[in-house]
């Protein structure tokens, strides 16, 4: 009985790097405009600090009940995002197997692309789904400011969730943006990849570190910009764009024939 080569596993590969690519683009896409959409207050604005005759632990209190209230009633939009988000970083690293997989694991570019976007997504999306710890508070209604110390404690403990996301997120940017990097080169380099590919990756990966300083330094609107551009326009783009023109290996699949039975 013939067994087929590697060459027609690689055609497989090719068909699941065309599935991996859409769902990419599509939760990228999906996710960065669920993100904006509260980034921008376009689901509501959260509440403003002020202070009172009623002291500083009453006045944070207050604080947190609105923050509170404002996590809960966009939650559905946090749960949907901060899911599909991981999903994105999931498919891309599927994505680049699909591509190390027909092109050949020989190349060291190869190699590194897969090393560095399973590294860079596994971090981005372990960001991610650790921010989603915080709807354990946000999905309960009642908080008050009756006992405010509690209540400041329970605000500061959600606060810490939100900055534990944050250097695994950037970490995860510019390990993926160096994984890019040499998916660019491989994109001039190799017939089975759209040469003309090639400046949009490296596009790509200038503006994921753009996106993660912005998140290092606490500039939001930097982030923002960079996530627009990264998240809802450029990466969706270039995983769709990989997914649907990643081709199938040149010539006919190789056969190997067993041994005839001693």
């Amino acid at each position: 009985m013939a067994v087929v080569a590697d060459r027609t596993s690689a055609v497989a590969w090719v068909r699941v790097g065309r599935y991996s690519g859409c769902v990419a683009a599509a939760a990228f896409l999906t996710g960065t405009v669920l993100y904006l959409l509260d980034a921008m207050h376009a689901l509501g604005a959260g509440p403003a600090f002020h202070k009172t005759a009623a002291g500083p632990v009453h006045d944070e209190a207050t604080y947190w009940v609105g923050y509170f209230a404002h996590q809960h009633h966009i939650l559905w939009d946090i749960i949907a995002r901060d899911t599909l988000l991981p999903l994105a970083f999931l498919a891309t690293i599927v994505l680049s197997l699909a591509v190390a997989n027909t092109l050949g694991w020989s190349q060291p570019a190869v190699q590194l692309t897969v090393a560095f976007f399973f590294v860079g997504g596994m971090l981005a999306a372990v960001a991610d789904l650790t921010y989603l710890a915080g709807t354990e508070y946000w999905r309960l209604t009642g908080w008050s400011t009756g006992n405010a110390v509690g209540m400041v404690a329970v605000g500061r403990a959600s606060g810490a969730v939100d900055t534990l996301t944050r250097w695994p997120e950037v970490a995860g940017f510019i390990t993926l943006a160096a994984g890019l990097a040499f998916l660019g080169r491989l994109c001039r380099t190799r017939d089975e990849l759209p040469s003309t590919l090639g400046l949009l990756v490296s596009v790509e990966a200038l503006l994921l570190v753009g996106a993660a300083l912005g998140s290092a330094l606490h500039s939001d609107t930097t982030y923002n910009v960079f996530s627009l551009l990264t998240g809802a326009l450029v990466g969706p783009a270039v995983a769709l764009w990989l997914g649907l023109r990643l081709e199938q290996p040149r010539g006919e699949p190789e056969v190997l024939r067993p041994s005839p039975a001693i």
